[in-house]
């Protein structure tokens, strides 16, 4: 069983808005530099083969967006001797803040893989038709190929949210492994695609949580479940208060 983390950008304060999507909202789940590095560390001490969901691994990283910091976090997996998987944002390849095409074969080039997180990075995927979907999933798929010279088989969905028309059109787009942001290990298999769960990381995780996941922990899992099964009806039912909501609780929270 492979327990999957969701990383996002690592910059410091400074470079903040200017690595991957600007703004609040994708702040919370940038961590710095040396956040980060505690993070490997403690994933490291817990002894748990760190590798690719794919080949089996017990832990995968992953780093959703494909933000100009890409290359800079391979090069800190590698200091230790694993991969990760980056799943790429195509419409912002080359744009102020991401990754380039020569950045996404490098990454391919030394192991790791890289795969799609959609064309555009809707803010709610879920509120698209089939056929929107299906040119997000394909449009991706077909940019990466053209880049890296053969089609990714693996994909990470934007935005948290999650349907059976999200998993239908991955399918049918070609991608052979959907990472999703449920909070679970558990895989589940739909017309040739496997559908694999992953713990959010954000800013204010810490080492320990990190790890916690890493291991497998069920007390710590189960809560992340816990807390996401608790968000997803109010997401379904009006996404808009729902973010409204988030907003106010985190300000409560830091305040």
């Amino acid at each position: 069983m492979t327990y999957a983390l969701i990383y996002h950008d690592v910059a410091d304060a400074a470079d903040r808005e200017r690595c991957g999507f600007p703004g609040a909202s994708a702040a919370r789940y940038k961590l710095d530099w040396a956040q980060f590095e505690a993070h490997l560390d403690a994933i490291a001490a817990t002894g748990r083969e760190v590798g690719l969901a794919h080949s089996g691994a017990d832990v995968a990283l992953t780093f959703d967006d494909g933000g100009s910091s890409a290359v800079a976090v391979a090069e800190a997996l590698e200091r230790r001797g694993w991969r990760g998987h980056f799943f790429i944002t195509t419409e912002r390849i080359g744009t102020p803040g991401f990754i380039d095409a020569d950045g996404a074969r490098e990454l391919a080039a030394r192991g790791h893989d890289v795969g799609s997180h959609s064309h555009t990075h809707p803010s709610r995927i879920t509120a698209l038709d089939r056929e929107a979907l299906g040119a997000e999933w394909r449009t991706s798929r077909a940019r990466l190929a053209e880049i890296l010279g053969r089609p990714p088989e693996t994909a990470g969905v934007p935005g948290g949210y999650l349907s059976r028309a999200v998993v239908d059109e991955a399918a049918r787009a070609g991608y052979r492994l959907l990472m999703t942001s449920q909070p679970t290990a558990r895989r589940r298999r739909r017309d040739g695609l496997e559908v694999h769960g992953r713990f959010i990381i954000r800013a204010s995780t810490s080492p320990e949580r990190a790890a916690a996941f890493a291991s497998g922990n069920r007390g710590v899992t189960l809560a992340a479940w816990l807390d996401w099964q608790a968000k997803q009806l109010p997401r379904r039912l009006s996404p808009e208060a729902y973010e409204r909501l988030r907003r106010l609780w985190a300000r409560r929270r830091s305040g």
